[in-house]
Protein backbone atom coordinates (compact mmCIF):
# COMPACT_ATOMS: atom_id res chain seq x y z
CA UNK A 1 0.00 0.00 0.00
CA UNK A 2 1.37 3.39 -0.93
CA UNK A 3 2.57 5.32 2.05
CA UNK A 4 2.47 2.38 4.48
CA UNK A 5 5.29 2.92 6.99
CA UNK A 6 7.56 0.19 8.27
CA UNK A 7 10.11 1.22 10.88
CA UNK A 8 13.87 0.85 10.50
CA UNK A 9 13.86 -1.67 13.33
CA UNK A 10 11.24 -3.77 11.55
CA UNK A 11 13.32 -3.69 8.36
CA UNK A 12 16.33 -4.92 10.29
CA UNK A 13 14.24 -7.73 11.79
CA UNK A 14 13.02 -8.71 8.30
CA UNK A 15 16.61 -8.88 7.07
CA UNK A 16 17.73 -10.89 10.09
CA UNK A 17 14.89 -13.41 9.77
CA UNK A 18 15.64 -13.73 6.05
CA UNK A 19 19.25 -14.59 6.94
CA UNK A 20 17.84 -17.34 9.17
CA UNK A 21 16.20 -18.81 6.02
CA UNK A 22 12.69 -17.88 7.12
CA UNK A 23 10.17 -17.72 4.29
CA UNK A 24 8.44 -14.34 3.61
CA UNK A 25 5.14 -15.79 4.81
CA UNK A 26 6.73 -16.86 8.10
CA UNK A 27 8.36 -13.46 8.54
CA UNK A 28 5.05 -11.72 7.85
CA UNK A 29 3.31 -13.94 10.39
CA UNK A 30 5.96 -13.31 13.05
CA UNK A 31 6.03 -9.53 12.54
CA UNK A 32 2.30 -9.17 11.76
CA UNK A 33 2.91 -7.71 8.31
CA UNK A 34 1.54 -8.39 4.87
CA UNK A 35 3.72 -10.87 2.95
CA UNK A 36 3.78 -8.46 0.00
CA UNK A 37 5.47 -5.84 2.20
CA UNK A 38 8.10 -8.33 3.34
CA UNK A 39 8.79 -9.34 -0.25
CA UNK A 40 9.10 -5.70 -1.31
CA UNK A 41 11.70 -4.96 1.39
CA UNK A 42 13.68 -8.11 0.57
CA UNK A 43 13.45 -7.39 -3.16
CA UNK A 44 14.87 -3.89 -2.60
CA UNK A 45 17.73 -5.34 -0.54
CA UNK A 46 18.51 -8.00 -3.14
CA UNK A 47 18.42 -5.48 -5.97
CA UNK A 48 20.79 -3.19 -4.05
CA UNK A 49 23.28 -5.99 -3.51
CA UNK A 50 23.16 -7.13 -7.13
CA UNK A 51 23.63 -3.63 -8.48
CA UNK A 52 26.50 -2.98 -6.06
CA UNK A 53 28.21 -6.19 -7.14
CA UNK A 54 27.84 -5.28 -10.79
CA UNK A 55 29.01 -1.72 -10.08
CA UNK A 56 26.29 -0.32 -12.26
CA UNK A 57 25.59 3.31 -11.30
CA UNK A 58 23.35 4.95 -10.51
CA UNK A 59 21.94 2.47 -8.01
CA UNK A 60 19.87 2.32 -4.87
CA UNK A 61 21.89 1.99 -1.68
CA UNK A 62 21.07 2.20 1.96
CA UNK A 63 22.94 5.09 3.55
CA UNK A 64 24.12 5.17 7.12
CA UNK A 65 21.23 7.43 8.10
CA UNK A 66 18.66 4.94 6.81
CA UNK A 67 17.60 6.78 3.63
CA UNK A 68 17.37 5.12 0.24
CA UNK A 69 18.64 6.70 -2.97
CA UNK A 70 16.64 6.33 -6.18
CA UNK A 71 17.51 3.77 -8.85
CA UNK A 72 17.09 4.74 -12.48
CA UNK A 73 17.25 2.65 -15.62
CA UNK A 74 16.74 4.38 -18.95
CA UNK A 75 15.40 7.39 -17.08
CA UNK A 76 12.69 5.42 -15.25
CA UNK A 77 12.35 5.49 -11.48
CA UNK A 78 12.16 1.93 -10.22
CA UNK A 79 11.61 2.83 -6.57
CA UNK A 80 12.05 5.90 -4.42
CA UNK A 81 11.28 5.72 -0.74
CA UNK A 82 12.60 6.03 2.74
CA UNK A 83 13.50 2.80 4.44
CA UNK A 84 10.28 1.27 5.69
CA UNK A 85 7.97 3.10 3.26
CA UNK A 86 6.43 0.65 0.82
CA UNK A 87 5.39 2.15 -2.50
CA UNK A 88 3.02 0.63 -5.05
CA UNK A 89 4.88 -1.75 -7.37
CA UNK A 90 4.39 -1.82 -11.12
CA UNK A 91 1.79 -4.16 -12.63
CA UNK A 92 4.22 -6.86 -13.78
CA UNK A 93 5.87 -7.02 -10.35
CA UNK A 94 2.48 -7.03 -8.62
CA UNK A 95 1.28 -9.93 -10.77
CA UNK A 96 4.41 -11.87 -9.90
CA UNK A 97 3.83 -11.20 -6.22
CA UNK A 98 0.28 -12.45 -6.47
CA UNK A 99 1.61 -15.59 -8.12
CA UNK A 100 4.20 -15.94 -5.39
CA UNK A 101 1.46 -15.65 -2.78
CA UNK A 102 0.10 -18.93 -4.11
CA UNK A 103 -3.33 -17.58 -5.06
CA UNK A 104 -5.03 -20.14 -7.27
CA UNK A 105 -5.88 -18.62 -10.70
CA UNK A 106 -9.62 -19.25 -10.29
CA UNK A 107 -9.72 -18.38 -6.59
CA UNK A 108 -12.66 -16.31 -5.37
CA UNK A 109 -11.84 -13.22 -3.29
CA UNK A 110 -13.62 -13.36 0.08
CA UNK A 111 -12.17 -10.58 2.22
CA UNK A 112 -9.32 -9.43 4.43
CA UNK A 113 -7.69 -11.33 7.28
CA UNK A 114 -8.30 -9.13 10.33
CA UNK A 115 -5.17 -10.37 12.07
CA UNK A 116 -2.60 -10.02 9.27
CA UNK A 117 -4.47 -7.95 6.64
CA UNK A 118 -3.87 -10.53 3.92
CA UNK A 119 -6.42 -11.01 1.15
CA UNK A 120 -8.15 -14.35 1.62
CA UNK A 121 -9.61 -16.48 -1.15
CA UNK A 122 -11.97 -19.41 -1.52
CA UNK A 123 -10.65 -22.02 -3.96
CA UNK A 124 -13.54 -24.33 -4.90
CA UNK A 125 -11.94 -25.42 -8.18
CA UNK A 126 -8.56 -26.37 -6.67
CA UNK A 127 -8.82 -30.17 -6.23
CA UNK A 128 -5.25 -30.51 -4.95
CA UNK A 129 -5.99 -28.31 -1.93
CA UNK A 130 -9.76 -28.64 -1.44
CA UNK A 131 -11.48 -32.06 -1.28
CA UNK A 132 -14.82 -30.64 -2.43
CA UNK A 133 -16.11 -27.29 -3.74
CA UNK A 134 -19.01 -26.89 -1.29
CA UNK A 135 -19.39 -23.84 0.96
CA UNK A 136 -21.45 -23.75 4.16
CA UNK A 137 -22.63 -20.32 5.35
CA UNK A 138 -24.23 -19.85 8.76
CA UNK A 139 -25.13 -16.88 10.90
CA UNK A 140 -27.95 -15.10 12.68
CA UNK A 141 -30.46 -12.91 10.84
CA UNK A 142 -28.85 -9.67 9.72
CA UNK A 143 -25.28 -10.90 10.17
CA UNK A 144 -24.42 -10.72 6.46
CA UNK A 145 -25.13 -14.22 5.07
CA UNK A 146 -27.24 -13.33 2.03
CA UNK A 147 -25.18 -10.24 1.20
CA UNK A 148 -21.97 -12.27 1.27
CA UNK A 149 -23.56 -15.03 -0.77
CA UNK A 150 -24.41 -12.44 -3.43
CA UNK A 151 -20.80 -11.27 -3.41
CA UNK A 152 -19.42 -14.77 -3.93
CA UNK A 153 -22.02 -15.67 -6.57
CA UNK A 154 -21.07 -12.52 -8.47
CA UNK A 155 -17.38 -13.40 -8.24
CA UNK A 156 -18.10 -16.89 -9.61
CA UNK A 157 -20.17 -15.43 -12.45
CA UNK A 158 -17.38 -13.07 -13.47
CA UNK A 159 -15.08 -16.10 -13.67
CA UNK A 160 -17.57 -17.79 -15.99
CA UNK A 161 -19.04 -20.21 -13.43
CA UNK A 162 -22.85 -20.03 -13.36
CA UNK A 163 -25.02 -20.41 -10.29
CA UNK A 164 -28.57 -21.72 -10.02
CA UNK A 165 -30.28 -20.20 -6.98
CA UNK A 166 -33.23 -21.99 -5.39
CA UNK A 167 -35.02 -19.00 -3.87
CA UNK A 168 -37.88 -20.21 -1.72
CA UNK A 169 -37.35 -17.47 0.89
CA UNK A 170 -37.49 -14.55 -1.59
CA UNK A 171 -34.05 -13.36 -0.45
CA UNK A 172 -32.93 -13.18 -4.07
CA UNK A 173 -35.87 -11.36 -5.63
CA UNK A 174 -34.57 -8.96 -8.26
CA UNK A 175 -35.63 -5.83 -6.37
CA UNK A 176 -33.65 -7.00 -3.33
CA UNK A 177 -30.37 -7.63 -5.13
CA UNK A 178 -27.46 -5.25 -4.66
CA UNK A 179 -27.00 -2.77 -7.53
CA UNK A 180 -23.37 -3.76 -8.33
CA UNK A 181 -24.52 -7.38 -8.52
CA UNK A 182 -27.10 -6.46 -11.14
CA UNK A 183 -24.71 -4.13 -12.96
CA UNK A 184 -21.83 -6.56 -13.44
CA UNK A 185 -23.68 -9.90 -13.67
CA UNK A 186 -26.33 -10.97 -16.14
CA UNK A 187 -29.23 -12.46 -14.15
CA UNK A 188 -32.27 -14.40 -15.29
CA UNK A 189 -35.28 -15.17 -13.12
CA UNK A 190 -37.48 -18.23 -13.64
CA UNK A 191 -40.79 -18.13 -11.77
CA UNK A 192 -41.56 -21.77 -11.05
CA UNK A 193 -45.23 -22.56 -11.35
CA UNK A 194 -46.30 -19.75 -13.67
CA UNK A 195 -46.44 -22.11 -16.64
CA UNK A 196 -46.37 -25.48 -14.92
CA UNK A 197 -43.27 -27.43 -13.99
CA UNK A 198 -40.10 -26.85 -16.03
CA UNK A 199 -39.18 -30.56 -15.81
CA UNK A 200 -40.98 -33.88 -15.57
CA UNK A 201 -40.01 -35.54 -12.24
CA UNK A 202 -41.02 -38.95 -13.67
CA UNK A 203 -38.38 -38.78 -16.40
CA UNK A 204 -36.11 -41.84 -16.61
CA UNK A 205 -32.46 -40.95 -17.16
CA UNK A 206 -30.07 -43.40 -18.79
CA UNK A 207 -28.20 -43.60 -15.47
CA UNK A 208 -31.37 -44.75 -13.67
CA UNK A 209 -30.33 -48.41 -13.49
CA UNK A 210 -33.64 -49.45 -11.94
CA UNK A 211 -35.75 -47.61 -14.49
CA UNK A 212 -39.39 -47.06 -13.40
CA UNK A 213 -38.79 -48.68 -9.99
CA UNK A 214 -35.88 -46.31 -9.24
CA UNK A 215 -38.00 -43.30 -10.25
CA UNK A 216 -40.96 -44.54 -8.19
CA UNK A 217 -38.76 -45.02 -5.11
CA UNK A 218 -37.15 -41.60 -5.49
CA UNK A 219 -40.37 -39.65 -6.05
CA UNK A 220 -42.25 -41.47 -3.30
CA UNK A 221 -39.39 -40.69 -0.90
CA UNK A 222 -39.80 -36.97 -1.66
CA UNK A 223 -43.56 -37.09 -1.08
CA UNK A 224 -43.04 -39.06 2.13
CA UNK A 225 -40.44 -36.61 3.46
CA UNK A 226 -42.71 -33.60 2.84
CA UNK A 227 -46.21 -34.99 3.44
CA UNK A 228 -45.19 -37.66 6.00
CA UNK A 229 -47.14 -40.33 4.21
CA UNK A 230 -46.09 -43.37 6.18
CA UNK A 231 -45.35 -46.83 4.79
CA UNK A 232 -48.82 -47.67 3.46
CA UNK A 233 -49.46 -44.39 1.64
CA UNK A 234 -45.91 -44.40 0.29
CA UNK A 235 -46.60 -47.85 -1.21
CA UNK A 236 -49.73 -46.39 -2.80
CA UNK A 237 -47.60 -43.71 -4.49
CA UNK A 238 -45.16 -46.35 -5.78
CA UNK A 239 -48.04 -48.49 -7.09
CA UNK A 240 -49.56 -45.46 -8.83
CA UNK A 241 -46.28 -44.42 -10.46
CA UNK A 242 -45.56 -47.91 -11.78
CA UNK A 243 -49.11 -48.20 -13.13
CA UNK A 244 -48.78 -44.78 -14.81
CA UNK A 245 -45.59 -45.99 -16.51
CA UNK A 246 -47.34 -49.12 -17.77
CA UNK A 247 -50.20 -47.06 -19.19
CA UNK A 248 -47.75 -45.19 -21.47
CA UNK A 249 -46.01 -48.40 -22.55
CA UNK A 250 -43.04 -48.36 -20.14
CA UNK A 251 -42.47 -51.73 -18.50
CA UNK A 252 -40.13 -51.91 -15.52
CA UNK A 253 -38.97 -55.37 -16.69
CA UNK A 254 -38.13 -54.22 -20.25
CA UNK A 255 -35.30 -51.61 -20.41
CA UNK A 256 -35.96 -51.14 -24.13
CA UNK A 257 -39.17 -49.30 -23.23
CA UNK A 258 -37.55 -46.91 -20.75
CA UNK A 259 -36.64 -44.35 -23.41
CA UNK A 260 -40.32 -43.68 -24.20
CA UNK A 261 -41.83 -40.39 -22.96
CA UNK A 262 -42.62 -40.64 -19.25
CA UNK A 263 -46.15 -40.14 -17.92
CA UNK A 264 -47.10 -36.65 -16.77
CA UNK A 265 -48.13 -35.66 -13.26
CA UNK A 266 -51.68 -35.21 -14.51
CA UNK A 267 -51.65 -38.86 -15.62
CA UNK A 268 -50.26 -39.86 -12.22
CA UNK A 269 -53.06 -38.00 -10.47
CA UNK A 270 -55.62 -39.79 -12.66
CA UNK A 271 -54.11 -43.16 -11.74
CA UNK A 272 -54.43 -42.29 -8.04
CA UNK A 273 -58.07 -41.37 -8.57
CA UNK A 274 -58.62 -44.67 -10.41
CA UNK A 275 -57.04 -46.61 -7.54
CA UNK A 276 -59.28 -44.75 -5.10
CA UNK A 277 -62.36 -45.94 -7.03
CA UNK A 278 -61.04 -49.50 -7.51
CA UNK A 279 -62.79 -51.68 -4.93
CA UNK A 280 -60.41 -54.56 -5.69
CA UNK A 281 -57.39 -52.47 -4.69
CA UNK A 282 -56.56 -53.18 -1.05
CA UNK A 283 -55.39 -49.63 -0.32
CA UNK A 284 -58.18 -47.75 -2.11
CA UNK A 285 -58.98 -45.57 0.93
CA UNK A 286 -55.32 -44.66 1.31
CA UNK A 287 -55.16 -43.73 -2.38
CA UNK A 288 -58.00 -41.27 -1.76
CA UNK A 289 -56.08 -39.76 1.14
CA UNK A 290 -52.85 -39.44 -0.85
CA UNK A 291 -54.59 -37.72 -3.75
CA UNK A 292 -56.32 -35.27 -1.40
CA UNK A 293 -53.11 -34.37 0.44
CA UNK A 294 -51.22 -33.66 -2.78
CA UNK A 295 -53.96 -31.84 -4.67
CA UNK A 296 -52.17 -28.45 -4.63
CA UNK A 297 -49.05 -30.07 -6.04
CA UNK A 298 -51.00 -31.83 -8.77
CA UNK A 299 -52.72 -28.55 -9.67
CA UNK A 300 -49.27 -27.09 -10.34
CA UNK A 301 -48.31 -30.07 -12.47
CA UNK A 302 -51.34 -29.91 -14.73
CA UNK A 303 -48.92 -29.00 -17.51
CA UNK A 304 -45.21 -29.70 -17.86
CA UNK A 305 -43.49 -26.67 -19.28
CA UNK A 306 -40.61 -27.17 -21.70
CA UNK A 307 -39.53 -23.51 -21.68
CA UNK A 308 -36.05 -24.37 -20.46
CA UNK A 309 -33.77 -27.30 -19.69
CA UNK A 310 -30.63 -27.67 -17.57
CA UNK A 311 -28.54 -27.73 -20.76
CA UNK A 312 -30.05 -24.42 -21.84
CA UNK A 313 -29.43 -22.84 -18.46
CA UNK A 314 -25.78 -23.86 -18.40
CA UNK A 315 -25.23 -22.72 -22.00
CA UNK A 316 -27.02 -19.39 -21.45
CA UNK A 317 -25.17 -16.07 -21.52
CA UNK A 318 -26.75 -15.38 -18.11
CA UNK A 319 -24.50 -16.65 -15.34
CA UNK A 320 -27.00 -16.37 -12.49
CA UNK A 321 -30.35 -18.16 -12.71
CA UNK A 322 -32.86 -17.57 -9.94
CA UNK A 323 -35.54 -20.25 -9.58
CA UNK A 324 -38.26 -18.29 -7.84
CA UNK A 325 -40.92 -20.16 -5.81
CA UNK A 326 -42.92 -17.21 -4.53
CA UNK A 327 -46.66 -17.62 -4.21
CA UNK A 328 -46.53 -21.39 -3.78
CA UNK A 329 -47.77 -23.22 -0.70
CA UNK A 330 -44.96 -24.29 1.67
CA UNK A 331 -45.16 -28.05 1.17
CA UNK A 332 -45.51 -27.61 -2.56
CA UNK A 333 -42.33 -25.52 -2.54
CA UNK A 334 -40.44 -28.22 -0.67
CA UNK A 335 -41.61 -30.96 -3.03
CA UNK A 336 -40.62 -28.89 -6.05
CA UNK A 337 -37.18 -28.05 -4.67
CA UNK A 338 -36.41 -31.70 -3.92
CA UNK A 339 -37.71 -32.94 -7.27
CA UNK A 340 -35.72 -30.30 -9.13
CA UNK A 341 -32.58 -31.17 -7.17
CA UNK A 342 -33.03 -34.86 -7.96
CA UNK A 343 -33.63 -34.07 -11.60
CA UNK A 344 -30.51 -31.90 -11.74
CA UNK A 345 -28.46 -34.57 -9.96
CA UNK A 346 -29.38 -37.20 -12.54
CA UNK A 347 -28.85 -34.75 -15.36
CA UNK A 348 -25.28 -34.24 -14.11
CA UNK A 349 -24.70 -37.97 -13.64
CA UNK A 350 -25.95 -38.57 -17.15
CA UNK A 351 -23.47 -35.91 -18.38
CA UNK A 352 -20.63 -37.79 -16.69
CA UNK A 353 -17.42 -36.75 -14.92
CA UNK A 354 -16.76 -33.03 -15.35
CA UNK A 355 -14.60 -30.25 -13.87
CA UNK A 356 -16.36 -27.68 -11.70
CA UNK A 357 -18.84 -25.89 -13.94
CA UNK A 358 -21.89 -24.82 -11.91
CA UNK A 359 -23.10 -24.05 -8.37
CA UNK A 360 -26.43 -24.67 -6.72
CA UNK A 361 -27.27 -22.03 -4.10
CA UNK A 362 -29.61 -23.17 -1.33
CA UNK A 363 -30.47 -20.32 1.02
CA UNK A 364 -32.63 -20.74 4.15
CA UNK A 365 -31.51 -24.36 4.58
CA UNK A 366 -34.09 -24.96 7.32
CA UNK A 367 -36.52 -25.49 4.44
CA UNK A 368 -34.42 -28.44 3.26
CA UNK A 369 -34.15 -32.03 4.37
CA UNK A 370 -30.61 -33.28 4.91
CA UNK A 371 -31.85 -36.86 5.43
CA UNK A 372 -29.50 -39.63 4.42
CA UNK A 373 -29.78 -40.52 0.73
CA UNK A 374 -32.08 -37.55 0.07
CA UNK A 375 -31.26 -35.17 -2.80
CA UNK A 376 -29.24 -32.66 -0.75
CA UNK A 377 -27.27 -35.42 0.98
CA UNK A 378 -26.58 -37.16 -2.34
CA UNK A 379 -25.49 -33.94 -4.01
CA UNK A 380 -23.10 -33.09 -1.17
CA UNK A 381 -21.54 -36.55 -1.27
CA UNK A 382 -21.35 -37.19 -5.01
CA UNK A 383 -22.02 -34.15 -7.18
CA UNK A 384 -18.46 -32.77 -7.10
CA UNK A 385 -17.47 -35.62 -9.46
CA UNK A 386 -19.92 -34.24 -12.00
CA UNK A 387 -18.87 -30.60 -11.82
CA UNK A 388 -21.31 -29.26 -9.21
CA UNK A 389 -20.57 -27.19 -6.13
CA UNK A 390 -23.13 -26.21 -3.49
CA UNK A 391 -23.44 -23.02 -1.46
CA UNK A 392 -25.94 -23.50 1.35
CA UNK A 393 -26.84 -21.11 4.14
CA UNK A 394 -28.99 -21.01 7.24
CA UNK A 395 -29.42 -19.15 10.52
CA UNK A 396 -29.22 -22.12 12.86
CA UNK A 397 -26.32 -24.59 12.90
CA UNK A 398 -28.84 -27.27 13.88
CA UNK A 399 -30.35 -26.94 10.39
CA UNK A 400 -27.33 -28.79 8.99
CA UNK A 401 -26.59 -32.49 9.33
CA UNK A 402 -23.27 -33.94 10.43
CA UNK A 403 -22.80 -35.07 6.82
CA UNK A 404 -23.24 -31.46 5.68
CA UNK A 405 -20.48 -30.36 8.05
CA UNK A 406 -18.23 -33.20 6.94
CA UNK A 407 -18.78 -32.68 3.20
CA UNK A 408 -18.34 -28.90 3.02
CA UNK A 409 -14.62 -28.20 2.82
CA UNK A 410 -15.09 -24.44 3.21
CA UNK A 411 -17.20 -22.58 5.76
CA UNK A 412 -18.15 -18.96 6.34
CA UNK A 413 -19.49 -18.46 9.86
CA UNK A 414 -21.06 -15.16 10.87
CA UNK A 415 -22.27 -14.29 14.37
CA UNK A 416 -23.70 -17.52 15.74
CA UNK A 417 -24.62 -18.63 19.22
CA UNK A 418 -23.52 -22.14 20.10
CA UNK A 419 -24.88 -23.03 23.57
CA UNK A 420 -24.00 -26.71 23.35
CA UNK A 421 -20.58 -26.10 21.84
CA UNK A 422 -21.21 -28.78 19.18
CA UNK A 423 -20.67 -26.45 16.23
CA UNK A 424 -17.48 -25.04 17.73
CA UNK A 425 -16.13 -28.56 18.19
CA UNK A 426 -16.93 -29.42 14.58
CA UNK A 427 -15.23 -26.24 13.39
CA UNK A 428 -12.19 -26.82 15.60
CA UNK A 429 -11.82 -30.29 14.09
CA UNK A 430 -11.32 -28.62 10.70
CA UNK A 431 -8.81 -25.97 11.87
CA UNK A 432 -5.18 -26.85 12.35
CA UNK A 433 -4.52 -23.32 13.66
CA UNK A 434 -7.61 -23.03 15.92
CA UNK A 435 -7.93 -26.27 17.87
CA UNK A 436 -9.54 -24.77 20.98
CA UNK A 437 -13.31 -25.18 20.57
CA UNK A 438 -14.03 -22.76 23.43
CA UNK A 439 -11.97 -20.08 21.70
CA UNK A 440 -13.97 -20.56 18.50
CA UNK A 441 -17.25 -20.55 20.44
CA UNK A 442 -16.41 -17.16 21.94
CA UNK A 443 -15.14 -15.79 18.63
CA UNK A 444 -18.22 -16.64 16.55
CA UNK A 445 -20.61 -15.35 19.22
CA UNK A 446 -19.09 -11.84 19.13
CA UNK A 447 -18.57 -11.20 15.41
CA UNK A 448 -19.74 -7.85 14.05
CA UNK A 449 -22.01 -7.56 11.02
CA UNK A 450 -20.07 -8.37 7.85
CA UNK A 451 -17.31 -10.12 9.80
CA UNK A 452 -16.94 -13.89 9.80
CA UNK A 453 -14.82 -16.88 10.72
CA UNK A 454 -13.66 -18.34 7.41
CA UNK A 455 -12.41 -21.93 7.15
CA UNK A 456 -10.47 -22.92 4.06
CA UNK A 457 -7.88 -25.65 3.50
CA UNK A 458 -8.18 -26.71 7.14
CA UNK A 459 -7.27 -23.31 8.54
CA UNK A 460 -9.51 -20.72 10.18
CA UNK A 461 -9.32 -16.95 9.73
CA UNK A 462 -11.17 -14.06 11.33
CA UNK A 463 -12.09 -11.93 8.34
CA UNK A 464 -13.89 -8.84 7.14
CA UNK A 465 -15.90 -9.83 4.07
CA UNK A 466 -15.22 -7.42 1.20
CA UNK A 467 -18.30 -5.37 0.31
CA UNK A 468 -19.64 -4.64 -3.15
CA UNK A 469 -18.09 -1.17 -3.20
CA UNK A 470 -14.60 -2.64 -2.99
CA UNK A 471 -15.42 -5.49 -5.37
CA UNK A 472 -16.92 -3.11 -7.94
CA UNK A 473 -13.71 -1.09 -7.89
CA UNK A 474 -11.65 -4.23 -8.48
CA UNK A 475 -14.00 -5.42 -11.24
CA UNK A 476 -13.80 -2.05 -13.01
CA UNK A 477 -10.02 -2.14 -12.84
CA UNK A 478 -9.96 -5.62 -14.41
CA UNK A 479 -12.13 -4.61 -17.35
Amino acid sequence: MAGSKISDETVRLIVELDRQSKKPEEIAHILRLKPIHVRTILASRTMTQELAEQQTPPHQSFSSNGSAESVRESGQVVATHEVGEVEEVEADTSEQMNADEGVYPEAVFVGEDEDYQDSLHWEPSNPKEVPNPHLMIMGESGSGKTYSAQCLIAELALKGIPSIIFDYGQSFELQHLEKPFQKFVKIREHVIGDAGLPINPLQIFSDDAGGPKRVATRVSDVFDAVYRLGDIQRKVVIDAILKAFKQVGIDDSDPKTWSKPAPTLTELQQVLDDLSADKTYANAKNATGVSARMVTFFMLGSEVSTTWSWDELLASDAKVHILQFRGLEGKTQRVLVELLLWHFFYFLKNRGAHPLSVFNVLDEAHHLSFRENGPVDSLLREARKFGLGIIFASQQPADFSDAAFANSASKLVFQTTDPSGKVSRLLAAKCSNHEDANEIKQLISQLKQGHAFFISKNKGYRISVADFKKRATLWQQSQ
